[in-house]
């Protein structure tokens, strides 16, 4: 009897420490801005052989903050505030959308 009562205790504090610690909306936008910076780093000028994507991918790197913005406006994300965790639907237009999961706050996207 009283590892069943510590275990209900258990799970209810695993469940009330997930619904106060869960990621929110600002916590989603804020991971996808550093995605986008760090994927605006990792580019590589010298290996795209299209001159007008060399030159954006250039200012890009020139100009991160405004790059990230500008690319930003250009994505969609629907947040779902769910009672223990946080759910986030990333859509691009040109791609299917990511599905994003926060729990404990983590962040976790079926793809990057």
């Amino acid at each position: 009897m009283r590892t069943l009562l510590t275990l209900i205790v258990l799970v209810v504090g695993l469940a009330l420490a997930a619904a106060f610690t869960k990621p929110t909306e600002p916590d989603f936008t804020a991971q996808l801005e550093t995605w986008l910076m760090a994927q605006i780093d990792a580019a590589e000028i010298d290996s795209e052989t299209d001159p007008a994507r060399a030159a954006l991918l250039a200012a890009c790197k020139l100009g991160r903050s405004q790059c990230v913005q500008v690319l930003r406006a250009m994505i969609e994300v629907e947040y779902e505030d769910r009672v223990l965790y946080s759910r986030a639907t990333v859509t691009t237009g040109r791609q299917d959308p990511a599905i994003c999961y926060g729990l404990f706050t983590k962040i976790v996207c079926t793809r990057p």
